[in-house]
Order: C-alpha cells, then sequence, then structure tokens
C-alpha cells in the first residue's frame, strides 16, 4: 500500500497546478494557431490540462514526439482514451487555421481576454471557441432564450417580443439558431438593433444549421453578432452534439429563459445545465399552460420565476423581487418525442 501514497502526492500537486492555472491564466499568446488548434481536437483533457500541456508542443515536431505514456508522465494521471494518429491530427490542425484565416474568423483561447469570462466558470468549459463575427458582442451582459423547435403561435410572439424587449435594455441574447423558438428569438432581437445577438452552433463554422437559417444567421452578423462553436471546420452533425452544445448556451449567461418547452425538449436540458452551474432560471408567463409548454409548466412548479417582459428580465438581473407563483394546473399531456 506504501506506493499509493507518492500517487496521491503527485495527484495532489498536479491538482494544484491545475488549480493555479484556472487562477492565473497564462497567456498563450507566444504559441503559434497550429499548436492551439491541435490541443483544441485532444477531446479527452480538460482545458487546464491543455493548458499545462501546450508548453511541452511548441512546435509540430514536439507534437508528433507525444505518445500516451508522454502525455500521462506531464499530467501525472493516467489517460483512459486512445491517442489518435498525431500526425494527422496535426494536419487537421493546420487545415483548420487555414479555414479560420480564410474565413476572418477568429479562435479565441480559455485564457484570452475575449474569452467570456462565465463560460470559463463552468465545469468542463471549451478550451476554445470558433468565432466569426464581432467577437466583442462576446462581452455583452447576456441572456440566454431556448425552446421548443415546434412552437404554439403564442410561443413564437412570446420569443420575438421577449427578445426584442430584452435586447432593447441592453442585453445581447443568446440562443441556437435552431428553428422555432430560437429563430424567433434571434428575430426577436434583430428588430430591436440595440443590442447584439450570439448563436451557438452544435457543428463546424463551415456550416448553418439548418440551412434554412442562412439569412439569418448573415443578418445577425451584419447587426454586430456573431456565431461561436467548439467545433473545428468539418466537424459534422451528432446527436450529442447538441446536449454538449447547450452547456455553452447555458454557459455563456447568468441567465436563461426558457420560452415554451415540452416535457422532452432539449431546452430543459439547458435549464438543468444552467441550474447545475448556479445560474438562474426563469420562463415566459405568457406560455405558461399552453399545448407545448408541460416541461416550462414543470420548471414554474419546482420554482422557476415567471416573467412577463423585458422589464422583469432586467429586474431578475439588479435582484428585484418579480416572482409569479401563479400556475394553473392543466390535464396531464403525455410524454413527447425527445427534442435537441
Amino acid at each position: 500500500m506504501a506506493h499509493k501514497k507518492p500517487q496521491r502526492a503527485c495527484a495532489a500537486l498536479m491538482q494544484a497546478e491545475l488549480d493555479r492555472i484556472s487562477t492565473a491564466l497564462p497567456s498563450l499568446d507566444s504559441f503559434s494557431l497550429p499548436c492551439k488548434l491541435v490541443l483544441q481536437r485532444l477531446h479527452f483533457l480538460s482545458w487546464q490540462e491543455k493548458v499545462l500541456l501546450i508548453a511541452q508542443v511548441r512546435d509540430k515536431e514536439d507534437f508528433l514526439s507525444l505518445g500516451l505514456a508522454e502525455v500521462e508522465s506531464f499530467l501525472y494521471r493516467s489517460v483512459h482514451a486512445q491517442l489518435p494518429d498525431m500526425a494527422r491530427v496535426w494536419e487537421q490542425a493546420e487545415r483548420d487555421a487555414e479555414y479560420v484565416g480564410r474565413l476572418g474568423a477568429k479562435f479565441i483561447c480559455v485564457t484570452e481576454k475575449e474569452y467570456p469570462p462565465l463560460l470559463r466558470e463552468i465545469h468542463r468549459a471549451p478550451f476554445g471557441l470558433f468565432v466569426r463575427g464581432d467577437t466583442r458582442s462576446l462581452s455583452w451582459p447576456s441572456v440566454t432564450m431556448v425552446g421548443t423547435r415546434m412552437p404554439t403561435w403564442t410561443g413564437v410572439r412570446a420569443a420575438v417580443r421577449l427578445a426584442r424587449e430584452t435586447a432593447d435594455a441592453g442585453f445581447c441574447v443568446v440562443s441556437g439558431l435552431a428553428r422555432g423558438i430560437d429563430a424567433s428569438v434571434h428575430r426577436g432581437a434583430l428588430q430591436s438593433g440595440a443590442s447584439p445577438t450570439i448563436a451557438v452552433l452544435p457543428c463546424g463554422l463551415d456550416r448553418v444549421y439548418p440551412p434554412s437559417n442562412a439569412s439569418l444567421a448573415a443578418a445577425m452578423l451584419g447587426n454586430g453578432g456573431c456565431l461561436v462553436t467548439e467545433y473545428p471546420p468539418g466537424v459534422s452533425l451528432d446527436r450529442y452534439r447538441f446536449p454538449e452544445r447547450n452547456r455553452i448556451l447555458a454557459g455563456l449567461s447568468g441567465l436563461t429563459l426558457v420560452i415554451e418547452a415540452p416535457e422532452r425538449s432539449g431546452a430543459l436540458i439547458t435549464a438543468e445545465l444552467a441550474l447545475s452551474e448556479g445560474r438562474d432560471v426563469a420562463i415566459a408567463a405568457v406560455c405558461l399552460g399552453s399545448s407545448r409548454n408541460a416541461g416550462a409548466d414543470a420548471l414554474a412548479r419546482e420554482g422557476a420565476c415567471a416573467v412577463h417582459g423585458g422589464d422583469g428580465i432586467v429586474a431578475l438581473f439588479h435582484g428585484a423581487g418579480v416572482w409569479d407563483w401563479a400556475f394553473e394546473k392543466k390535464r396531464y399531456r403525455q410524454p413527447q418525442s425527445k427534442e435537441f
């Protein structure tokens, strides 16, 4: 059993080092873009571990010499993953860097000032973000708004109005660019024009999902907003990427507003992630009891604040008492198919 003491000591020292990185945020300005992008593709490492490891991979030669044993020796822990073909990963990173430059996009590392500070605080924060558009929008105070892809007209109107009033009040509106509530939210923010709106994508920047919202995405970029993703160019859509994307939606803002969501809506995943990070969650009062709102109705019964307009959202940010406990119980609804 004595051999475990040095292991525990090493683990404690490594954790102290990772905690120091989280607090000190060492600069990565001296490292090339491919060096940063190649670590972005090593998904089995935390961002703190990537910051620690990048000191060992200042160029292509250093990276190609890495093996599993070397990675484990640097991190003082076992890595329960199979290393990919490192030469292929470096080539992908070089293509990523070329594409980012050609698109006029930017890769923002977790240690950079432009990286959203609230996002850095979450569990499993992305090591970096690919951003297309005005990166200054990432520093605005923001509200995340989510909901079903198949809303009622009440939900659509509520999404547009609440987003417009929130943008009028000076808040950036964050959503996922999906059909339904997400798209309505972005359109409402654009109607205001007073504040930018941000879309978090579940794929690489080389595509807009869904393609039918390409013109909406272009309008957002034209109004000072941006498209954000943690995924490198060429990464396709998979179902598991939607919940992964949702943690960024929840992490970008101090408040997540669920406008209209059925019982198994992916919007509820975003709300759960926000709550797990100690963020506020609210629901749209006007949608209570609607035929597509069983999930948000449940949040109301559990104590989520019901907001009526942009003034209520502003009040939440300032800590005012805007709680609305009124809820009319409706008949039981059968569970619906899972949405992401």
